[in-house]
Parts: C-alpha cells; sequence; structure tokens
C-alpha cells in the first residue's frame, strides 16, 4: 500500500509537495498577458489541488482588489496526497478574501458556480470523458475574449508513459517530421486520456473559437456566443 508523501516544500509560509505548475509559466506569461492588472477580472480553475496555480495567477494577473478566482476541487484527504486541502489554504491565506472555495465533483460544482469569466483553467477529471464533461459544462461560462487553458492534453497514465515513451532518437526522428510521438501512444488507450475529450470539444465548437497553442497544454480564445450561433442556425 502507497502512503501519502506529505513532505512540504516550504518556501516562506507557502507549502507544496509537488510542482507540475513551474514549466508552464513561460506559455502563462505569454497567455494572458492581455489580463494582467486588468481590474474586475474574474477566473475559474477546475482543480486546484495545492494552488500553485492559482497563487501564481493572484501574484501576477489578478493583483486588482476587485479580482477574483473561484476554484473547485475535491478538498479531501487523499490516500496519495493527503491533506492537501489543508495546504492549498495556507498557501492563498494572502488572498484570502478574493479566492472562493467549491468543494466536491466538478460535475455538481459547475452548477453552482456563476459566469462570465475571463478565464476558465481546466486541470480536473483526467479522462477523455472527464475533461470533455468539464469542458463542456464550463464553456458556457467563459465570457467571448476570455481564454479556456486546458492542463495535461498529453497526458497519459504515468506507468503507460514510462513504457511507451521511446528513446531519443526516436523521438528526434517523429519531432523531424513534424509529429509527436505521444498522439500514437495515446490513440491505443484514448478513453484513458484527456486529449480525446478535448479533441472532441474542439470538433463540437468549430468556428466559435481560436486556437491559440498547442502543446501539453491547450488555450483557445472564444470568438463567438453560443446565441450568435444559434442565430444564425435559426436564420
Amino acid at each position: 500500500m502507497q502512503h501519502a508523501d506529505t513532505r512540504s516544500i516550504v518556501s516562506g509560509d507557502t507549502q507544496y509537495t509537488k510542482d507540475w505548475f513551474q514549466a508552464h509559466v513561460r506559455n502563462w506569461e505569454r497567455w494572458l498577458d492581455g489580463f494582467r492588472d486588468r481590474p474586475g477580472l474574474r477566473f475559474l480553475e477546475i482543480g486546484s489541488f495545492e494552488g500553485r496555480s492559482t497563487v501564481w495567477l493572484l501574484q501576477n494577473v489578478l493583483t486588482q482588489p476587485d479580482s477574483r478566482i473561484d476554484c473547485i476541487d475535491l478538498f479531501r484527504p487523499d490516500p496519495l496526497q493527503g491533506d492537501y486541502h489543508q495546504r492549498f489554504r495556507a498557501n492563498v491565506a494572502p488572498w484570502k478574501q478574493r479566492v472562493t472555495e467549491y468543494a466536491g465533483p466538478s460535475a455538481e460544482q459547475l452548477g453552482r458556480v456563476t459566469g462570465p469569466y475571463d478565464m476558465i483553467y481546466v486541470d480536473g477529471w483526467h479522462t477523455a470523458f472527464g475533461a470533455l464533461a468539464d469542458g463542456v459544462m464550463s464553456w458556457p461560462l467563459l465570457k467571448v475574449g476570455g481564454l479556456m487553458i486546458f492542463d495535461d492534453y498529453l497526458w497519459m497514465p504515468p506507468a503507460y508513459y514510462e513504457a511507451s515513451k521511446p528513446n531519443k532518437l526516436v523521438r528526434e526522428f517523429w519531432r523531424a517530421l513534424g509529429k509527436r510521438w505521444q498522439d500514437r501512444a495515446i490513440a491505443r488507450i484514448a478513453a484513458q486520456t484527456p486529449k480525446l475529450g478535448i479533441d472532441g470539444l474542439l470538433r463540437t465548437l468549430e468556428g466559435q473559437y481560436e486556437l491559440v497553442e498547442r502543446g501539453y497544454q491547450l488555450a483557445i480564445r472564444k470568438t463567438r456566443a453560443f446565441e450568435d450561433v444559434t442565430l444564425e442556425l435559426d436564420t
């Protein structure tokens, strides 16, 4: 039986046991530059864990006193991650008046939050159905011009990833062809990965978004409201 590793990486008053976010900061700085320091921003985060991304947003983008972030997460002790909810609260404590928690499955909590949001970060249920469900339920809450970021677009179960990852020479061969080795590996277990669900959502939203970037994370900008699309179809 695996036990929780709750050793914290402490910096000042912050507590972290994992760093799954830092590698994405450079992209987020570019993608979110137009939002930085704007007043009245509202962001939604689906999957907050210990709050690394939450804190980064509060420090670098949601800097005005009237900016807010809503955080959906199970927020309950986990057999592997321990009481990460306590660590989340400790990490966001300096901004707690601007953070609202929604504890429970996203399928339930997305019915409780109210938009519109300027940005939605989807990092919740890591299956095709889960990623699709989170995207479908949250897309109507996003403003036109707003940004939706999906984490772990190329995620695979860790054991499968290690077994499937080719050697460096093969990876460079695929890169030279302008392709990703991950696509072939993911296709074999598509229902167990977020990519299939995210790709399915994008197919249903054709003409309503622009692709900002597609890598390990995928970012899109909403360009049209449902009302505009429905009006066109009805006339």
